[in-house]
This record gives structure tokens, C-alpha cells and sequence, in this order.
């Protein structure tokens, strides 16, 4: 007898596929951030998603390139969530401070962008085929960091207080500094985003009042 619930519906091989890409490159995250990239093997990723090491190779030719398709993400996903904010409010500048703010804030909270593109920029050092490509993600990473900000002070009708190009430099730089200090106890608090907001002129969070 059956209780009368049909079977969930199976998956399609393109969705088998999808699933398992996207399992991997979660299991690589954790992987990346709890070891480094060194500590990471592809055997590790493997086994924390639950697959065998040729279940890896199928989506990707090696560590390196996982590891980069890692990072593209997920620096496309934060060029996104901020594009998708000045398109929005492109008509309504009121309101741009406050919700480029909220990205700002959520920024430190949840991104892991900034510690992963700087556990690369250390392997480069060790590693000269990461070198070269490194470099396409850097130029990708800075002219979509320059395009937004550019995007802002024109929509917000200000002055950047430096050439945009070095306050994207400044941004990131920042950012993997930040993100590497918070690796430690006594740093696990700290945040970038109050020098971001001065960096681009936007006002900052006001002092509590004292009762």
C-alpha cells in the first residue's frame, strides 16, 4: 500500500549536473576559508560535498580553476546586488545613501569575495600559472568596482575626492586587509564600511544618544 503522496519527480541530467556544480562549489568555500588555499586538496572538496574526486574533475580541470570559478561568482553576484541598486534608484537619489548603505553594511556580514581573492593573491606569489589569471580577474573586478562608483557620484551629482580608478584600488585593498584582520579574535568585529562610506562622501551612521 502507499499512503497516496506521488514520488517527487526525478531530475533531469542538466539539473543532476547543476546540482552537483553548485554542491561543489559550496563545499570548495568552506574548504577555501577553513584551510586556505594551500590546505584546500581536491580530495577535501570532494569528500565534504559528498562525491568522489572524479565528480570534481568533471566540472572542473583543476583546483585553480575551481577555485577562480569560485571567486568570478562570487564577484558577479556582488557587481549585481550593486548594479541592480543604481538602476533602480537612478530616478530616486533620495533614496540612494540609504540603500547603498544597507549593501555596504551587509557587505562585511556575508561576503566572502575579499578573503578568497586575497588567498589568491598569496598563491600567485607561490605559483606563477596563477598568475595570469589572476590578472583577468583583478582587471575584472576594478573596471566593474570603477563602473559603479563612477554610476554613484553621478547619480548622487557629487565630486569623488580622488581619481575613481585609485579609490577602487583603495576599496579593494581595503576590503582583503579587513577581511584577513577578522580572521583573528580580536579583530572579529571590525568592518570596512564606515571608511567606504567616507571614501565615496556618504553620511555616516549618526552617535547614539546618551540617556
Amino acid at each position: 500500500m502507499t499512503d497516496g503522496r506521488s514520488a517527487p519527480p526525478r531530475r533531469t541530467r542538466a539539473e543532476t549536473r547543476a546540482a552537483t556544480h553548485r554542491a561543489l562549489l559550496d563545499a570548495a568555500e568552506r574548504c577555501f576559508l577553513d584551510v586556505g588555499y594551500p590546505g584546500a586538496t581536491l580530495d577535501a572538496i570532494a569528500a565534504q560535498a559528498g562525491f568522489t574526486k572524479g565528480a570534481v574533475y568533471w566540472h572542473f580541470r583543476s583546483k585553480e580553476a575551481l577555485f577562480l570559478n569560485l571567486l568570478a561568482e562570487g564577484m558577479k553576484r556582488n557587481r549585481e546586488e550593486a548594479d541592480r541598486i543604481l538602476t533602480l534608484l537612478a530616478k530616486k537619489p533620495r533614496r540612494l545613501d540609504e540603500e547603498f548603505n544597507k549593501w555596504i553594511d551587509s557587505f562585511d556580514a556575508r561576503n566572502n569575495v575579499p578573503l578568497l581573492a586575497l588567498e589568491l593573491d598569496l598563491e600567485s606569489r607561490r605559483n606563477p600559472s596563477i598568475a595570469a589569471l589572476l590578472d583577468e580577474v583583478v582587471r575584472k573586478q576594478h573596471t566593474a568596482m570603477s563602473v559603479i562608483i563612477t554610476r554613484y557620484f553621478e547619480v548622487m551629482e557629487r565630486t569623488p575626492s580622488m581619481p575613481v580608478e585609485e579609490m577602487t584600488k583603495t576599496i579593494i585593498a581595503l576590503s582583503k586587509a579587513v577581511a584577513l584582520a577578522r580572521q583573528t579574535r580580536h579583530s572579529a568585529d571590525l568592518t570596512n564600511a564606515k571608511v567606504m562610506r567616507l571614501l565615496l562622501g556618504m553620511p555616516l551612521a549618526e552617535p547614539a544618544l546618551a540617556k
